[in-house]
């Protein structure tokens, strides 16, 4: 049957896994201001604990890989779970940022990246018509679980402190051996007699088995040669530069511009929840709109957004004729209204009024809310359309090892961008300057995908032209 009780079970311990494993992922830069006052050091110093975190939860795919073929999902899922565990205990003890680097960057993100491939793997097996709707449903975690553990990650700072806060979320994380327990296995003796028939009809396996391990790599070495495929994986490192960035900094900057605390993982658990919702539309968008560039303006609206972050609410004043000169500001939004709005008022650092609440137009939060809403619908893309863009742009037949390749430039970028953007808060005293740079790589990301489609109606005129031209040469000779 197509998936069955446990293939419903192994279905919700999926999508309990997506909210455990995704929410504690993208809400873990919650932690940033109580490290970076409880360290003493930069925003550069700390994003690079969730860079390397994001980075090796995406570079852990092959060992992921090999437990759950010599493991199994649910032994692979508990060692997961229990690296994680640890990674957030030991983090809670951390002398130092460079001791963070090792248990809230590398055991954290590898025991995450351990825990995902298995529980995707499980309801892939035991669902075949049912797979996309399952896979779709499963993966809705990821945002919900965002939206939920964000604000669960700042009441637990506001009433307790960051190092229980980690030992919370580290029982938390043991959680999913228990979800993992779920991930039935199918029966073997299917797969057993199957290799029995396949060695008796080729007694010559285990050389094919080699020979196509040759072959893989060989088209890896092809797809690097392929113009179509390099394009799409600049284009994908370009926009992971900036993917992880939100999750990163937006608390951080929240406070910078005089927002709570509060206010400030919320609108990361927004980001999650419009990412959602989003990705339940543009699935529906993508069976009828060209993928390609409904991919691509996804892309350049999203790395607007981001570069606009703190630019939002000024230019909502400029816009509905407001002068917010007169209402209490912190430093960072007048900068922002300063460079917005000079035109129609001068901003007087002086002025102060607390005896009216501002106009809509003049909360800075207001802003935060429209640039998470739209950054969270528009990214959705990213995360929704890339397998599907690829596969349209290559084909089914070369999708694994391109998806292969593909994870190696999304790792790498992961590692870069949440660092580069940290450091220039360090160096400018300011976000801005880093959400404008990452949004411009976002939007040069699907800005350089337009032009595909034509060059490749153009070059194939031009093959079947150049065959044509030899094949009449072959006639008249």
């Amino acid at each position: 049957p197509d998936g069955g009780f446990w293939g419903w079970v192994a279905v919700f311990g999926c999508f309990m896994g997506n909210v455990i494993g995704d929410g504690v992922m993208y809400s873990f830069g919650i932690f940033m201001p109580k490290f970076k006052e409880h360290f003493h050091c930069g925003s550069g110093e700390i994003a690079t604990v969730n860079a390397i975190q994001m980075g090796v939860t995406f570079a852990s795919g092959p060992l992921a890989s090999f437990l759950t073929n010599h493991l199994g999902w649910r032994l692979t899922t508990v060692i997961g779970s229990v690296l994680a565990a640890a990674g957030f205990a030991l983090s809670a003890v951390a002398p130092n940022v460079i001791f963070l680097y090792l248990s809230a960057g590398v055991l954290i993100g590898l025991g995450l990246g351990i825990i995902y491939l298995p529980r995707l793997d499980c309801i892939t097996q035991y669902f075949d018509k049912k797979r996309p709707f399952v896979t779709g449903v499963a993966i809705c975690g990821s945002g919900i679980g965002t939206f939920i553990f964000a604000p669960l990650t700042e009441w637990l700072l506001e009433y307790t402190d960051w190092q229980m806060a980690l030992i919370i979320l580290s029982g938390i994380c043991l959680l999913n051996c228990g979800f993992g327990l779920l991930f039935k296995p199918l029966p073997t003796y299917q797969e057993r007699d199957k290799d029995v028939c396949e060695t008796m009809l080729d007694p010559d396996e285990d050389e094919k088995d080699k020979a196509g391990d040759k072959d893989t790599f060989n088209e890896m070495l092809l797809l690097l040669r392929n113009w179509v495929f390099m394009m799409f994986a600049i284009s994908n490192f370009l926009t992971s530069l900036g993917y992880p960035i939100p999750y990163t900094f937006v608390p951080d900057n929240g406070r910078e511009i005089g927002l709570s605390s509060s206010q400030g993982s919320f609108l990361v658990g927004l980001i999650g929840i419009s990412n959602t919702l989003a990705r339940l539309l543009l699935g529906i968008a993508s069976q009828r709109l060209h993928r390609l560039y409904l991919y691509n303006t996804c892309l350049v609206i999203c790395g607007l957004a981001m570069a606009l972050t703190n630019y939002f609410q000024p230019i909502s004043a400029a816009l509905f004729g407001y002068d917010c000169t007169e209402f209490l500001l912190s430093p960072t939004a007048s900068q922002a209204i300063n460079s917005t709005v000079s035109l129609f008022s001068t901003l007087d650092a002086n002025t102060t009024s607390n005896l009216l609440p501002p106009p809509w137009a003049c909360d800075p939060y207001v802003g935060q809310l429209m640039y998470a809403t739209l950054y969270g619908v528009t990214s959705a893309a990213y995360v929704l359309l890339t397998t599907l863009v690829l596969a349209d742009l290559l084909g089914a037949d070369k999708f694994t090892n391109a998806f292969g390749l593909l994870l190696l430039f999304q790792g790498v970028a992961t590692f870069i961008g949440p660092p580069i953007v940290g450091f220039m808060f360090d160096a400018f005293g300011s976000y801005n300057s880093g959400f404008i740079l990452m949004g411009s790589m976002i939007s040069l990301s699907g800005l350089m995908l337009y032009p595909v489609p034509c060059m490749q109606t153009m070059l194939a005129s031009k093959v079947k032209q150049c065959t044509l031209n030899v094949t009449v040469k072959d006639v008249q000779t």
